[in-house]
């Protein structure tokens, strides 16, 4: 899904619209795609406030409200300005709903005296509304978040209003979502950090605009899209030809992050993984992952540097390891000699922090997987924006490819445009969730795949297991049980499952 400017996605409309799109046509594939991404996040029907605005927007507000109606929810539209002759464009919604519609200052008391679940779905302003919000907008917004209880469910339609639809700022009042759903377009200002506080978990709804999409620097890279990129494996595929991946992790204080990037990379597809680690952690290892091959050494030393390398096709070094002299020598040289791609986290992050000129002596592409605290170390000042601190380091190390991880997870290189990720949320803030990525990076390289297309599959096939996960449970996910629904979301992306949620 491509992300867009707001004066982009305007004229893209309207283009649609110039060459015979019907408006009602494209709010249906609006509503019925929010639906389907929200569903999973409902709670049991109940009462549901839709808070409808001038524009478009609010239309869309409108036809979800009676989509919801028939699925069983109390449902009230409270509208900031008084409908007059207002018509929707679809035919389906008939005067009565506007007279039957309450205009602010009027309250909504079946909202309010509700006991049980309740749902706010913004539709006041989209992408065409400059914040601060007008004086009627703001005074329902003020309203809105004092009524708010804990257990309600803020869903913003399109981009959440009061929030700069390009710059991603909120200078006044604004709709703080938990989930919002981007219609056609991701607009620019929603994948900027600042805008995360109120924005909660981007979906993305693509819309058949019948028009020629405009030119991208950025995607959103959602679950129909990720599934292009994967390899079918051949029929004469064995264990030697499907990829040997070699990992460096783990540690007497992080011995979990051997075992989780271990499985990670076992789940990828390679047909062999090796994990080269501290003496003292192998002991137990071969109950939990019998299938992996373990390579141990003194505790404080570095692995072999020969071994390390020997018939591998994908390195991945850091998971679990503190920054030490050895890791420090070891990188210097794995960096300067190896020939096949190198996956860099954790402590290995540090270690380059503090010497990013190796970097320049690389011969093979090198991934770093940082958490904005690391990517913060690597630039060597502080991150506001994880786009803006990519832009900084790709002008310093081009030949680099960036994993910077957190919501909307981006991978960026100099040489494609950046690609923020559709799945995953706020269940994944456990420990674990990085090392875990990591071995999966390693060998989907291992497998064969291009980096920047093997980065985007990890994170988002990642994601998408700790999403079926999370949907079997909560309120948080360990990294454990993201690997065991690593097959159910490889199938879902393949092809071979009928949602994408559950």
């Amino acid at each position: 899904m491509i992300v867009l400017s707001p004066a982009q996605a305007r004229a893209w409309e309207e283009k649609s619209l110039r060459e015979g799109a019907r408006m009602k046509d494209l709010m249906r594939q609006a509503v019925s795609g929010t639906l389907r991404e929200i569903q999973p996040h409902l709670p049991l029907p109940g009462h549901a406030l839709f808070l409808v605005g001038p524009g478009h927007n609010g239309d869309d507000a409108v036809l979800l409200a009676m989509e919801m109606k028939e699925l069983g929810w109390d449902i009230e539209l409270l509208l900031s300005r008084a409908p007059a002759k207002r018509v929707h464009p679809d035919p389906r919604v008939k005067a009565k709903v506007w007279k039957k519609a309450l205009v602010w200052p009027a309250k909504p008391a079946g909202f309010l005296k509700a006991k049980g679940p309740r749902v706010v779905i913004d539709g006041l302003l989209g992408l065409g509304a400059v914040p601060p919000p007008r004086p009627p907008e703001t005074a329902v917004l003020h309203w809105i978040a004092k009524e708010r209880r804990a257990t309600d469910l803020f869903i913003a339609l399109d981009l959440p209003t009061g929030l700069h639809p390009a710059e991603g700022h909120a200078p006044g009042a604004v709709f703080s979502a938990e989930i919002t759903v981007a219609l056609g377009s991701v607009k620019s200002g929603c994948l900027q950090d600042q805008a995360l506080p109120h924005l909660g978990r981007l979906r993305g709804v693509p819309i058949d605009f019948g028009a020629p999409a405009p030119k991208s620097n950025a995607d959103f890279l959602l679950p129909s899209e990720a599934c292009r990129l994967i390899h079918i494996r051949a029929a004469t595929l064995h264990k030697h030809s499907a990829g040997t991946v070699h990992l460096w992790a783990g540690s007497t204080a992080y011995p979990g992050a051997a075992l989780l990037a271990s499985e990670g990379a076992l789940r990828s597809g390679a047909g062999y993984v090796r994990l080269f680690t501290d003496r003292p952690l192998t002991p137990s290892i071969p109950a939990r992952l019998p299938e992996l091959l373990l390579t141990p050494h003194a505790e404080g030393t570095a692995p072999d540097l020969v071994a390390f390398q020997n018939q591998a096709r994908a390195l991945v070094v850091g998971p679990g390891l503190p920054p030490s002299a050895a890791l420090e020598d070891f990188l210097a040289r794995l960096l300067s000699s190896a020939t096949v791609p190198i996956v860099l986290d954790a402590g290995a992050l540090d270690v380059v922090a503090s010497h990013p000129d190796w970097l320049e002596n690389a011969k093979s592409p090198v991934i770093l997987t940082p958490h904005t605290g690391e990517l913060a170390r690597l630039l060597g000042q502080k991150v506001s924006d994880r786009a803006e601190a990519a832009r900084a380091w790709l002008d310093r190390h081009p030949q680099t490819l960036l994993v910077a991880k957190g919501p909307h997870t981006l991978v960026a290189s100099a040489d494609h445009p950046f690609s923020h990720n559709a799945t995953g949320g706020p269940a994944q803030a456990t420990a674990g969730m990085g090392d875990l990525l990591a071995g999966l990076l390693g060998g989907l390289l291992a497998a064969g795949y291009p980096p920047f297309d093997a980065a985007r599959l990890a994170v988002h096939w990642h994601g998408l297991a700790a999403d079926l996960a999370d949907g079997a449970g909560g309120p948080v996910v360990l990294a454990s049980g993201v690997a065991r629904y690593l097959p159910a979301a490889w199938r879902t992306l393949s092809g071979r499952a009928t949602s994408f949620l559950p």
